[in-house]
C-alpha cells in the first residue's frame, strides 16, 4: 500500500449500489482500500476501529440531510472529508454542507474528480461556507416559525440589527434566500417540525 493510496468507507443498506461503489471506488489510483459499512446499528464502532480518511454516505441513512448532523451522529473528526452519496431527485442546495457529492450516474472521471478534491486539495473554506452556528439555526427556527424581525429580536433578547445580520449570514452561508427555501432546509435538517410551521 502506498502512501498517496487512501482508506474509504462506504455507508450504504442497498447491496447493489453499495458493491458498484466499493468495486468502482477500489479501481482509482488514489484509493488504496474500500471499507463496507452495512451494519448500520454499530457505524459508529466501526467507524472509531477502521479510521477512513473519508466516508461516502447515503446521508438519508442516518435521517440527516446536513453534513454537521451527520459527523455529530458518527462522532468524526472534523478533517474526515464527508461525501453524500445521491440517488433521488432532491435540491442540490441540500448537500452543499458536504466535502462533495456523488450521484448515482456519474461517470468514473467525474468520480475520480470528486475524489481527487475532497481528499487532497486543500479546501479554502470562507465563512461563507461554514456551517451554520447554534445561534443562527435558533434564529433560522423562529423565521421559518413565521416571526417578524422585532419578534426574533424580542425572543432572542438581540437588537434587530443583530437579526438581521444573523439573517444576511444565514442566507449567505446557506445560499438560500427566500423563506421557503429555509423553510424546506429546516424541515430536511430536522430544525423544526411541519407542523410547527404557520402556513
Amino acid at each position: 500500500m502506498g502512501n498517496s493510496g487512501k482508506i474509504l468507507a462506504v455507508a450504504e443498506t442497498s447491496y447493489i449500489i453499495r458493491k458498484g461503489l466499493v468495486y468502482t471506488l477500489s479501481q482509482s489510483p488514489n484509493v488504496a482500500k474500500v471499507i463496507e459499512l452495512k451494519e448500520l446499528e454499530d457505524i459508529n464502532y466501526q467507524l472509531s476501529i477502521l479510521s477512513p480518511d473519508a466516508l461516502v454516505i447515503n446521508p438519508m441513512l442516518l435521517g440527516h440531510m446536513h453534513k454537521g448532523d451527520v459527523k455529530n451522529q458518527l462522532s468524526l473528526s472534523k478533517n474526515i472529508p464527508v461525501i453524500a452519496l445521491v440517488y433521488n431527485m432532491i435540491d442540490e442546495r441540500m448537500y452543499q454542507s458536504y466535502d462533495g457529492v456523488i450521484r448515482i450516474n456519474d461517470s468514473e472521471s467525474k468520480l475520480e474528480e470528486v475524489l481527487t478534491e475532497c481528499l487532497y486539495k486543500e479546501k479554502q473554506k470562507t465563512n461563507d461556507q461554514e456551517e451554520l452556528s447554534d445561534r443562527e439555526k435558533e434564529i433560522l427556527i423562529s423565521i421559518v416559525k413565521g416571526m417578524s424581525n422585532k419578534e426574533i429580536a424580542e425572543y432572542h433578547n438581540i437588537s434587530i440589527h443583530t437579526v438581521i445580520t444573523h439573517r444576511r449570514n444565514i442566507g449567505r452561508k446557506l445560499e438560500i434566500h427566500s423563506v421557503s427555501g429555509l423553510t424546506i432546509y429546516a424541515i430536511l435538517n430536522k430544525l423544526v417540525d411541519i407542523k410547527d410551521i404557520e402556513l
